[in-house]
């Protein structure tokens, strides 16, 4: 948590620099501190999300590819970015805008949302407009970690989402990871989060992202969930990708092992039951794992780009 004068600080600091439009060395000059200090504070400001910078990037839909992946895989609609970029990072912010404004349009007054965190849904929750207000109740659907970084703070985020919204945050009061099997379902049935999931299953839309167990770039690493050793085994044995912190196989299938038993959060039964389910994912590397997403049938609406749907269609063959 951010002490609150230096809240006010970080604040002061962005609103001169990006509303007044003044330089870094007048700011200084303001507020008698060195143009050094003035970078530093607007780059917490912006880590922090007290100032949150928004690119209006041009959106083309590749609307054949989408006609395509609603058939092949039988989903409610898609949503594919049209681009030649190369740079991922900004690929993913595109991507990310491209499923806000989706979400916009699809959250009505008094709306239920549940979000499995990660990367990619932390660049959602960013990318969704200041000034929209739905009154949307804000779900978070994981356990928290003691340690997370920003786009695993899962409590942090409903919180930040749910003002955004102008809506209501739950939280599930409970750690992602149980120390084993028995110790999960002793937390799952404790009144607090057994009260916490019912509602998370009754969310009207449940915002996911894809990841494909690589121990190079795995949410599951970066967490502390894994390690490369289990990742790579996991691979070695038919594992393929991961959905709100479940790992799946290539056909679908809930991946036998103990860790998809301690998580604690929403299963991939559970989603199949949610009306729908936004899945967001981007990149080459990830195919093989949204093919897989896919068949769980915990999905109806995708969203990504025009050079990875392609990717997905050949495979999903």
């Amino acid at each position: 948590m951010i002490d609150s004068a230096h809240h006010e600080l970080l604040a002061k600091v962005a609103a001169m620099y990006y509303e007044d439009e003044m330089t870094q060395n007048d700011i200084a000059a303001a507020l008698d501190l060195s143009r050094v200090k003035i970078y530093r504070l607007l780059k917490e400001a912006r880590e922090r999300q007290v100032a949150r910078v928004l690119i209006d990037w041009p959106m083309k839909r590749a609307r054949d590819i989408e006609s395509q992946l609603v058939d092949r895989f039988d989903l409610q609609r898609a949503l594919v970015l049209q681009t030649g970029m190369t740079d991922s990072a900004l690929l993913l912010r595109q991507i990310a805008q491209l499923a806000a404004r989706y979400l916009e349009g699809a959250l009505v007054e008094c709306a239920a949302l549940s979000i499995c965190f990660g990367s990619t849904t932390y660049e959602v929750i960013n990318a969704i407009r200041a000034d929209f207000q739905a009154n949307v109740k804000v779900m978070q659907a994981t356990g928290s970690l003691s340690h997370a970084m920003k786009e695993f703070d899962s409590s942090a985020l409903t919180r930040q989402l749910a003002q955004k919204l102008g809506g209501e945050a739950l939280y599930l009061s409970s750690p992602l990871l149980a120390d084993d099997a028995q110790a999960a379902e002793v937390i799952r049935e404790q009144a607090v989060v057994a009260q916490a999931m019912a509602q998370v299953r009754r969310a009207d839309i449940a915002l996911v992202g894809i990841g494909d167990l690589d121990p190079a770039t795995s949410g599951f690493l970066r967490a502390g969930v894994a390690d490369s050793a289990q990742l790579r085994s996991y691979r070695e044995r038919g594992a393929i990708g991961d959905m709100a912190w479940q790992i799946f196989d290539s056909a679908g299938q809930l991946f036998p092992c103990e860790l998809n038993q301690r998580i604690i959060g929403l299963t991939l039964d559970e989603l199949r039951a949610v009306p729908q389910t936004l899945a967001v994912a981007v990149g080459l590397n990830k195919a093989a794992a949204i093919v897989g997403a896919l068949r769980t049938g915990a999905i109806n609406t995708l969203c990504t780009d025009e050079e990875t749907a392609a990717r997905v269609l050949h495979r999903g063959l």
